[in-house]
């Protein structure tokens, strides 16, 4: 029965496109009975969802339920999900999510469908699963989404690794990734995108709507798994322009490191592999500097990236984990030293010209100001120790021995508002993107929901013991 109100939810909403949602609701069920037998309808899946019995019963429940949720692209313009909304199934989704066995079996699903039944109306009403969800704290539930987002991210970045794997096995894959790339390539991208948004925009509305879940990623070492979010960010951000794109992630870098130094959180991270990715990107933006010249202000990107380096300079020691760390930011600094010649030789030859560039270029010139005088109070001393000890190349050790032995002798200037940020607003600034990203969820979710994976057989047996 749940098979067959799925196929003709969907099959009604499929043959009346173009009718509205209160006419889709008369059609199936009359609308004058909408309202009870919705009621009957959400009452029996929130028991079967919370009963102690078969797992592949709440497995289609939930299958049900995303139906009902992604029949149209818009979910906003479902008119059915203000029954959805009067009789909530949010307390149901929880308890998949804190109870182990329930949460490996439909862990997945449930944070989809919350994820999605957020985003019903959100601007336009008082939606109450946001409201909900906001006051969660319930210590199992909190750590149940986390570890649900957390496999899902890994799972995908696994994949991705697999496949990168496969592309640089030799001529033989090669030639035969080629070919078979044609046939499998929009199978290959429907995974990755079921996978990769939906789970991100949960990990999103988790951590912007409840303050206890911060302090769940933070229990789980979630940052830890930067790359396979970073991996799943690559793909996701298709929606907006690569350059945009770039400037989000610095910008969510950058607040989190103001919240670093704010609370004193000394994370135990991989720092140099941020930094190292922070360098490439400006070595990105000088080798392209022509043609993204021709559309964009890269210098506002620039300097947004050595902002974070002053960031790092001037307040690391209150959130990097050791003072070792600290000497590493200054050896990548001067290991890296060409790179940052070269931006400075860009933005001065920019900002001594009478150009459109000149104001913005200036402002990274002026950034620069700590970085050089690091690099030019260390280099010489490196140098020097190298002659002296008649050596052609220093290790890493040896380098930062000078770096240690020459602090005090270092001279900095203060940069104010290193550690301000603009608020973060997503009603007024970034509703347009979400719109448009819940969208592409709700087309792709439908797309991919399978009720055929459930065997018949397996049914059958299985419900013939439900009393």
């Amino acid at each position: 029965s749940l098979q067959t109100l799925c196929a003709l939810i969907r099959g009604v909403h499929q043959k009346n496109k173009s009718t509205s949602g209160f006419d889709i609701i008369n059609m199936l069920m009359g609308f004058d009975k909408a309202e009870l037998c919705m009621k009957n309808l959400m009452e029996s899946l929130d028991s079967l969802l919370c009963a102690e019995g078969s797992e592949s019963l709440k497995s289609l429940c939930l299958k049900l339920l995303l139906c009902l949720v992604t029949v149209t692209d818009n979910i906003s313009q479902n008119t059915i999900l203000e029954y959805v909304m009067i009789n909530s199934i949010f307390e149901a989704i929880l308890q998949i999510l804190s109870h182990p066995p329930s949460r490996r079996e439909h862990g997945y699903d449930a944070v989809v469908l919350l994820a999605l039944l957020v985003n019903y109306r959100k601007y336009e009403s008082v939606n109450p699963y946001i409201v909900k969800l906001s006051i969660v704290d319930d210590e199992a539930t909190l750590n149940g989404m986390g570890l649900v987002i957390a496999q899902a991210l890994s799972e995908y970045n696994r994949q991705y690794k697999d496949k990168e794997e496969e592309h640089q096995s030799g001529f033989f894959s090669a030639l035969t990734n080629m070919v078979g790339s044609m046939f499998i390539a929009d199978a290959h991208e429907k995974i990755s995108v079921q996978t990769n948004e939906a789970i991100l925009l949960a990990l999103y509305e988790a951590v912007h709507l409840n303050r206890n879940f911060i302090t769940v990623l933070a229990q789980q070492s979630c940052l830890a798994k930067e790359k396979a979010i970073c991996g799943e960010l690559h793909h996701t951000f298709r929606l907006i322009p690569v350059f945009l794109c770039y400037r989000r992630c610095i910008q969510v870098v950058h607040k989190l490191l103001c919240y670093q130094k704010k609370c004193r959180v000394r994370l135990h991270y991989t720092w140099r592999e941020l930094w190292s990715a922070l360098i490439n990107l400006l070595k990105f933006l000088m080798s392209n500097e022509t043609v993204l010249l021709a559309k964009h202000n890269i210098f506002t990107l620039a300097l947004m990236i050595v902002n974070l380096f002053n960031m790092f300079i001037t307040y690391g020691d209150t959130f990097l984990p050791t003072p070792s760390s600290y000497d590493e930011l200054y050896y990548e600094i001067i290991r890296m030293h060409q790179s940052f010649d070269n931006l400075y030789s860009m933005v001065l030859r920019l900002s001594t010209n009478a150009g459109q560039w000149k104001e913005a270029a200036s402002k990274v010139t002026h950034a620069l100001v700590n970085i050089r005088a690091i690099i030019n109070h260390f280099n010489p001393k490196i140098e020097s120790y190298a002659a002296v000890n008649h050596i052609s190349q220093l290790s890493e050790e040896q380098v930062l021995e000078v770096v240690r032995a020459n602090y005090d002798t270092l001279t900095l200037k203060l940069q104010d508002g290193l550690d301000q940020h603009e608020r973060y607003s997503e009603q007024h600034k970034e509703a347009a993107f979400f719109k448009e990203l819940v969208r592409s969820i709700s087309t792709n979710v439908r797309r991919n929901l399978a009720f055929h994976t459930l065997s018949q057989e397996v049914l059958l047996k299985e419900f013939s013991t439900i009393s």
